[in-house]
């Protein structure tokens, strides 16, 4: 099926018109304000965990729904990484602020966000840049009781243990 043009045009203004996450997308894509799309995404991971009216949900799935949906709009790798290193900070405050209390999914969230941020520095050559923040991220989380600081720790320093890492 091949569209002309003014049917291109139609679609475009139809599907504009019908979902907010087009919407959304198009206008970024018009006009791309990376700064704004990541501002727009801390808000909603905050909101999870920090929220300013109410007790916290901290849904873990709508936060890595928020990470998913940034990526999608192919921001800078620097915004990428800052916003998932966001992402683990909220889940380690969280996680200080319950008391150590934490659930299942916060705790593996948190180990898949940090491996997954690690090879992403890695592979985008912002290791250094990140590192004390990643270092900060881990010295918080050693005054949490159970599995989750020694997990992050494993992680790291498998990270740091494999050989590609080293120049």
């Amino acid at each position: 099926m091949m569209l002309d043009r003014d049917q291109i045009a139609t679609v475009l203004l139809e599907l504009y018109d019908a979902r907010k996450d087009a919407r959304e997308y198009l206008e970024y894509y018009v006009n791309p304000d990376e700064n704004k799309m990541l501002e727009k995404y801390k808000a909603v991971i905050t909101k999870e965990f920090f929220p300013s009216k109410g007790r916290p949900r901290g849904r873990t799935s709508v936060c890595k729904k928020a990470v998913k949906e940034f990526i999608t709009l192919h921001p800078g790798p620097r915004l990428v990484v800052e916003l998932r290193l966001f992402l683990l900070e909220n889940i380690v405050r969280y996680a200080l602020r319950m008391r150590s209390w934490i659930k299942d999914s916060h705790c593996g969230t948190a180990c898949s966000v940090l491996a997954e941020t690690l090879d992403y520095m890695f592979v985008h050559d912002l290791t250094d840049a990140y590192s004390r923040r990643v270092d900060n991220i881990l010295l918080t989380a050693d005054g949490l009781r159970g599995e989750l600081p020694v997990r992050l720790h494993e992680i790291y320093d498998r990270f740091n243990e494999n050989p590609r890492n080293q120049a």
